[in-house]
């Protein structure tokens, strides 16, 4: 396994590269960063194979595939269930992620759905697990930032940024 403490600056900068295009070709990345492509493809094998990089997939703008709805839903999970009704909710692709949490609830699944009637009946048949015992929806009316691309830098951010 990659640590990033093992990442040097090359690999930051193929990771940033990556990030602004992960279809760039390991030659083009190659002469931005003034290396061989041997070199960008020895690189990028590496964080591969040590799951720093885990796969490469377009980004699809869900609404014109029919996914016009986002919401949020809170839910309360019996004690000592939790990883069996994550799992469970986990298949269902309308399940876009599923994160454990501190707090009033035990798991927040963040959701896509096709409309209203879509996450309605996604609710009420998760409420049909005896081991769910409350859940809280919230819907998205608008996505004000989405970026699932991780910062590779490790320097703290500007002044702008915390603000």
């Amino acid at each position: 396994m990659v640590r990033t403490s093992s990442m040097d600056e090359l690999d930051r900068a193929i990771l940033e590269d990556l990030n602004v295009d992960a279809r760039r070709s390991h030659r083009t990345i190659a002469h931005h960063l003034d290396v061989s492509p041997t070199t960008v493809s020895v690189r990028i094998a590496r964080l591969e194979a040590g799951g720093i990089i885990r796969g490469y997939v377009p980004i699809l703008d869900d609404e014109q595939l029919g996914w016009d709805l986002w919401a949020t839903i809170g839910i309360r999970i019996s004690k000592g269930k939790l990883r069996e009704v994550e799992e469970r909710l986990a298949r269902n692709p309308r399940a876009y992620a599923i994160y454990d949490l501190t707090g009033e609830f035990d798991a927040l699944v963040i959701g896509r759905f096709r409309d209203r009637r879509d996450l309605d009946r996604f609710v009420k048949h998760a409420l049909q697990d005896p081991h769910i015992e409350r859940t809280n929806t919230q819907v998205v009316l608008n996505r004000v930032k989405e970026d699932r691309r991780v910062p590779v830098s490790l320097r703290p951010p500007d002044r702008a940024d915390s603000a």
